[in-house]
């Protein structure tokens, strides 16, 4: 089934063509309920690495005006964009 994934045609038209704005909702990749990504427990450690990092050698972070932080769709969470000046 993981290799089927977001690859329907009638949910998904032209599942093998790169399209930046295809709706996000519908994306299967990382599963759900039972089923998840086997490469989330990697991509957490190193997300967790990144802002241990970013945070001993940042000394501020400010957001940039005219440009607002977008959510991210179902089956991401928390930003999209995240404009920030980093200092």
């Amino acid at each position: 089934m993981g290799a089927s994934a977001n690859r329907d045609e009638s949910a998904f038209g032209d599942p093998d063509d790169i399209l930046l704005d295809r709706h996000p909702s519908l994306n299967s990749l990382y599963g759900a309920g039972i089923h998840n990504c086997p490469g989330a427990p990697l991509a957490r450690l190193e997300l967790r690495v990144l802002i241990e990092e970013l945070i001993l050698r940042v000394h501020r972070l400010v957001s940039i005006e005219n440009d607002p932080p977008v959510r991210a769709h179902f089956p991401g969470s928390g930003f999209s964009k995240l404009p920030l000046i980093i200092w």
